[in-house]
């Protein structure tokens, strides 16, 4: 008398299946790996000594690029208000553009170096939603550094240049105002001046022949008459 027969015989669709990942895996191996390495290399550059010395290289082009307009941009303005570029005045203006620069460049260079770094995060990332079969997407948002600095740059320059553009229009404005109350007081004193009256005094008062023989004790008329 034989036993019972337990084996349970593959279905046609198991077989199926099995012969589906079989050839997925084949793929894998033979064509994605190979992508796969490569990203992973690629994720590991975002956080490398040369990585981060490009980056800095490349913020500081833009800089030096941007600020150079600010420069030029500047002196023509000076030189267009009469401004001598051998003054101490020009010369301060150039310094202080080139502190701003080197300001707000160590500032962007920190900021794109800390960009790459969360690029290498979002990477790592990555690469173990790729090991799970999962989609990658944490780097699909992040910023393009290189752009980012160089628009950084610009906006830096520019604005630099704005304020001290407005700063010197408001010197200037100020300077104007006190030579026309300065020119205005000259304009009045010379109005009271108008000769002497019956008294012998000019009208007005203010320089009168008693006032003027205080200080010319010898004056026989008002301080500028005949």
């Amino acid at each position: 008398m034989g036993g019972n027969n337990t084996e349970q015989k593959e279905t046609a669709y198991e077989k199926a299946a099995a012969e589906v990942a079989a050839k997925q895996w084949d793929i894998y191996q033979n064509e994605l790996s190979q992508y796969e390495d490569t990203f992973i290399e690629r994720v590991g550059n975002y956080n490398s000594d040369s990585n981060m010395a490009n980056v800095k290289s490349d913020t500081d082009l833009a800089y030096n690029s941007a600020y150079a307009d600010n420069r030029a941009n500047t002196a023509t303005s000076m030189a267009a208000s009469g401004i001598d570029p051998s003054s101490g005045k020009f010369k301060g203006a150039q310094a202080d553009i080139t502190t701003s620069q080197a300001m707000n460049q160590a500032d962007a260079v920190n900021r794109a170096q800390s960009s790459e770094q969360d690029k290498y995060i979002a990477g790592l990332s990555d690469v173990v939603s790729i090991g799970q079969g999962e989609k990658a997407e944490a780097m699909a948002g992040l910023s393009d550094v290189a752009s980012m600095s160089a628009s950084k740059a610009a906006s830096d320059a520019q604005n630099d240049f704005n304020t001290r553009s407005a700063n010197q229009q408001l010197a200037g404005a100020v300077a104007g105002a006190g030579l026309r109350s300065y020119q205005q007081s000259l304009d009045n004193n010379s109005l009271n001046i108008t000769g002497p009256d019956t008294n012998g005094e000019v009208r007005g008062g203010a320089y009168s022949l008693a006032d003027n023989q205080k200080d010319n004790p010898w004056a026989t008329t008002y301080n500028g008459g005949r």
